[in-house]
């Protein structure tokens, strides 16, 4: 029970805090792929043992006013199923209308395709 007090009041007083600040929080989600179909370059499914990566510039929908904050997720993957599976997926930077991501692999790892989800919060 004092959990969701604690939770009530939490929530109330971030409600208040956007409000009183006149701030105009918003979010906005999407997905994201890589693969060697949409991609020009991709060598992640290559092999080998030295690390390979691919860009990707996703855009927002509509431009922040701010810089916002980007959440990452990989929900997606498909690779070779005799090797170990090694990759990582990071934001290399962000702006108001979009931001650039950086999948990559190495050991070896075969990645056909690599997906996600991605959530942007700001105003």
């Amino acid at each position: 029970m004092r959990k969701h007090i604690f939770t009530i009041c939490l929530f109330a007083f971030l409600i208040f805090a956007a409000v009183s600040l006149n701030a105009q929080v918003r979010a906005q989600t999407g997905v994201w792929n890589a693969e060697k179909t949409t991609i020009s370059n991709y060598s992640l499914g290559a092999g080998g043992e030295m690390e390979r990566s691919v860009s990707l510039s996703i855009s927002f929908p509509k431009p922040f006013n701010t810089k916002p904050e980007v959440i990452l997720s990989v929900t997606r993957y498909d690779g070779d199923a005799n090797i170990n599976t090694r990759y990582d997926v990071k934001i290399v930077s962000v702006h108001k209308a979009g931001f650039k991501l950086e999948a990559k692999t190495w050991g070896g790892s075969k990645i056909t395709m690599i997906g996600g989800t991605w959530m942007a919060i700001g105003e």
